[in-house]
């Protein structure tokens, strides 16, 4: 069934004019492990590699979905991601709010995160799933986000920042943050902040202030939602572009199921210029990260019916060539027929190189039939090397 689907994907990929289909992929992994690494936590993961050489990772560490208090945590693993233990928190939420939404990256020798969330929480309870109690909606107004730095490891942190700016069209809600914090030719820290269109972001004081620097998709003041995309991450290619994967809408009212689209900046992230679709519908939100060899790694998750899963694509160093896509986790349908009147969910997958060079990649997972929990899932893994 498996090689179906595979078959299937390759086939009927969209590609843009800019993205033409890359090399063959080997067929098997040179090396392959998969764990629960976080338990009972619905994540939304962030992983980032620490100046020590350590794994550093941002979730949300409640089984829902941001229907109660809460707030971000980082975790840390000393051996390359197999065992993990809780460091510290970020930003503590105020009471009646939490912090759901966030970025990460490391800045020279510390790790900077952007947390950001919602208000009119109630306390933690079980069983809160995806709906809060008192029927308070699950889309309330939204709190600011704030940067934190931490210089030991994830475990004690400080507040650098104030709010984070509003958005520019609906400016009763506030930008939220997503992807990666990472560094920029000209010695500045860049990030992705979405709400009414997606905008890029720079800090040149080490997290205390934020200014725009461009604008990747553009709002659209007469949709539901003022743009069509939202959730975007970014990285910095070899030739000194910036490239983004942004996922839009799963509304019949912007793209039907949602889509996962690539953008590129060739002056720093002040203008962006749409290249093209990098996946099929109802296939993100993504992560991008440089491998050993140059490459560009799109790692993403299907939430298609039949084919929960992750899949990564493997880019030519300018991200203008392809390959087709190849499955890394199969979450066995994350949910599918296992849980009455809760829907299946799994995916937001964040993949880094590790010290001794092994890719490792982390996702949330509603439950498989052999762990039926909300989990972070780890999976250590190599592709063989070319000509073997």
């Amino acid at each position: 069934m498996h090689r179906i689907l595979t078959f299937l994907t390759v086939l009927c990929l969209p590609l843009g004019a800019a993205l033409q289909a890359g090399p063959p992929l080997p067929s098997n992994f040179e090396f392959y492990e998969r764990y629960i690494g976080i338990d009972d936590a619905c994540a939304w993961p962030k992983l980032n590699v620490l100046p020590n050489g350590q794994l550093a990772v941002l979730i949300w560490p409640h089984n829902n979905h941001g229907a109660t208090e809460g707030a971000a945590e980082c975790w840390t693993s000393a051996d390359n991601g197999v065992r993990w233990k809780k460091a510290g928190v970020p930003i503590p939420n105020p009471p009646g709010t939490n912090f759901i939404h966030f970025s990460a990256g490391a800045m020279g020798d510390s790790l900077i995160a952007i947390v950001g969330g919602m208000a009119e929480r109630p306390p933690y309870y079980e069983g809160a799933r995806f709906a809060p109690k008192n029927n308070v909606p699950f889309v309330t107004p939204n709190v600011p986000s704030r940067a934190a730095v931490s210089k030991d490891g994830g475990k004690t942190w400080t507040q650098v920042s104030g709010p984070l700016p509003k958005r520019p069209i609906a400016n009763t809600r506030y930008l939220t943050p997503f992807g990666r914090i990472g560094k920029l030719p000209s010695g500045a820290y860049g990030t992705v902040l979405y709400g009414d269109g997606v905008y890029f972001y720079t800090t040149q004081d080490g997290g205390a202030n934020w200014g725009r620097e461009g604008v990747i998709a553009e709002p659209r003041p007469d949709l539901p939602e003022g743009g069509i995309h939202n959730e975007s991450t970014w990285i910095l290619l070899a030739n000194g572009d910036l490239f983004a994967a942004c996922r839009s809408y799963n509304s019949p009212a912007f793209m039907g199921a949602g889509g996962l689209d690539g953008f590129r900046s060739r002056d720093g992230g002040k203008t962006w210029k749409q290249e093209g679709a990098l996946a099929l519908p109802n296939q993100f939100p993504a992560d991008l990260t440089t491998m050993p060899d140059g490459r560009v790694l799109l790692t993403y998750a299907s939430r298609n019916t039949g084919s929960r899963s992750i899949w990564v694509r493997f880019g030519s160093p300018d991200a203008k060539a392809w390959s087709a896509p190849m499955m890394l986790v199969d979450l066995e349908g994350s949910g599918e027929g296992q849980y009455k009147g809760a829907p299946t969910d799994g995916g937001y997958p964040s993949t880094v190189v590790a010290a001794d060079g092994t890719m490792v990649t982390v996702y949330y997972c509603r439950g498989v039939p052999s762990h039926q929990r909300y989990h972070m899932g780890v999976v250590r893994w190599r592709l063989p090397k070319a000509g073997t």
